[in-house]
């Protein structure tokens, strides 16, 4: 009876196969980042320069990273602090960085969804809390309103906790299964009507037809290359111990290779289907490309707009809606890494565990968004927060993840890991992934670390 108990319990902490694992994983890659920085990133930076730099930059950091997390947590099948423990005392640290800055960003990652709540509630109504306006000003009256935001982002993190509740199983891998098909479907609709506008034509060429004319007032191309790598850590979820905390509910049948090349593949498909999606509309409606991160809540309302009749308040609808299952997916990744650190680590129960997490987050995210009204001493604490995050620890927990697993684990035993008990146990790459993680993939975030750094503070 109690050996029953047992595996019941650790199957509970575990995917319940390899289609599960890989949409977890997807959905906690394929989020804001893709739908809505990728696009406004993509505008600034060149457009089809930005797509290219950010194909290698898949390739080179995002997939040695990322199967590297995948490896340390199942190997180690523990939360993220204790697995990157487990080899050596003191190496926590980075589990630790991950922790920290997973909390960050989900600090204000549940305002930006309170935000994409309101957006997609006001489509329901008809978008009349958008028409005739000036999109800009609907937007800063939204987001400077004391009260509305902050029941925004607590109804969206009440969703996140309710999954969270249900556990590994029936919570996050079924609501994965549910919410990335449906994502993807929403997101190629969005799209076919974006093409078929007129005017598109120059947002296609804009994202696919590289004019180097427009480097140097897109940061040169070390600016252009560094912006792409920053977006991999962003839209992988690398150095969040995302990658780590799933690996480590992952059966020792999966294989790590094959399902790492596909998230990867998944989520830069998804990321160009929303360029498409929105660049071409953007070209097509007469609005600068280069918004930044208002794209999204300034200049596609405006987009719609000039779509006929019920069709504003549909794509307005269908738009915000899959941008919220986005939202969602990598939200609750983003507090699963500190659940499991609180139920493994300090032994909490899986409830009072996930209140706890989302709780903090909810308190802090009320900070964030009564901070957009200027409120909290003229600090805009979710810029902070996101170059704290971004800037300085994502690169960071990247480069001692490259230094842990090319010399402390060592790259032969992470192979060994990554090919363990696999349907395909060989690694074809094996020795040309043990090189870049050793050497080019750790010199090419050091290089994204310290231009970050004198950013901020230069």
């Amino acid at each position: 009876m109690n050996k029953d108990i047992a595996k019941l319990n650790t199957g509970n902490k575990q995917w319940s196969g390899k289609f599960g694992f890989f949409m977890a994983a997807v959905g906690s890659a394929v989020g804001l980042g893709n739908i809505w920085r990728f696009p406004y990133l993509a505008g600034q930076q060149g457009g089809a320069l930005f797509l290219i730099a950010y194909i290698l930059m898949i390739v080179l950091v995002g997939f040695s990273l990322m199967i590297a997390e995948f490896a340390i947590g199942r190997h180690a099948a523990k939360n993220v602090i204790d697995a990157f423990g487990a080899q050596k005392k003191g190496w926590g640290v980075v589990g630790v960085i991950g922790a920290v800055a997973s909390f960050l960003i989900v600090s204000y990652y549940c305002v930006i969804g309170g935000w994409i709540i309101r957006y997609a509630a006001g489509y329901f109504d008809g978008g009349s809390f958008v028409a005739g306006g000036n999109y800009s000003e609907v937007f800063s009256s939204f987001t400077g309103n004391a009260w509305l935001p902050i029941l925004c982002l607590v109804a969206f993190m009440a969703v996140c906790l309710a999954v969270i509740l249900l556990g590994v199983q029936k919570g996050i891998e079924r609501i994965n299964k549910i919410l990335m098909p449906a994502l993807f479907i929403m997101l190629l609709f969005v799209m076919i009507v974006s093409l078929t506008m007129d005017g598109a034509v120059e947002g296609v060429k804009f994202f696919i037809v590289p004019d180097f004319d427009r480097v140097e007032s897109s940061g040169g191309i070390l600016g252009i290359f560094l912006a792409a790598l920053g977006q991999a850590f962003y839209s992988l979820s690398i150095g969040l111990g995302i990658g780590t905390t799933y690996g480590s509910y992952a059966r020792k049948d999966i294989s790590l290779v094959q399902n790492t090349s596909l998230i990867c593949v998944s989520d830069t498909l998804v990321a160009c289907i929303a360029g498409f999606a929105i660049l071409p509309a953007v070209f097509a409606a007469g609005v600068a490309p280069t918004e930044g991160p208002g794209l999204v809540f300034v200049a596609l309302p405006a987009v719609f707009r000039t779509l006929p009749g019920a069709l504003q308040s549909i794509v307005g609808i269908v738009f915000f809606l899959l941008v919220l299952f986005a939202a969602i997916t990598s939200a609750i990744a983003l507090i699963e890494v500190n659940v499991a650190v609180l139920t493994e680590k300090f032994k909490l129960k899986r409830a009072p565990a996930a209140i706890l997490v989302v709780a903090a987050a909810t308190a802090l995210g009320i900070l964030v968004s009564l901070s957009q009204g200027g409120r909290i001493g003229g600090v805009d604490i979710l810029d902070w927060f996101d170059k704290v995050a971004n800037t300085f620890m994502l690169p960071l927990a990247g480069i001692l993840t490259c230094i842990y697993v090319g010399y402390v684990w060592k790259p032969k035993n992470a192979i060994a890991e990554i090919t363990a008990h696999s349907e395909n146990g060989t690694f074809r790459l094996g020795k040309v992934w043990a090189f870049n993680i050793r050497t080019i993939a750790p010199a090419l975030i050091a290089v994204l670390f310290v231009y970050g750094i004198v950013d901020l503070f230069i």
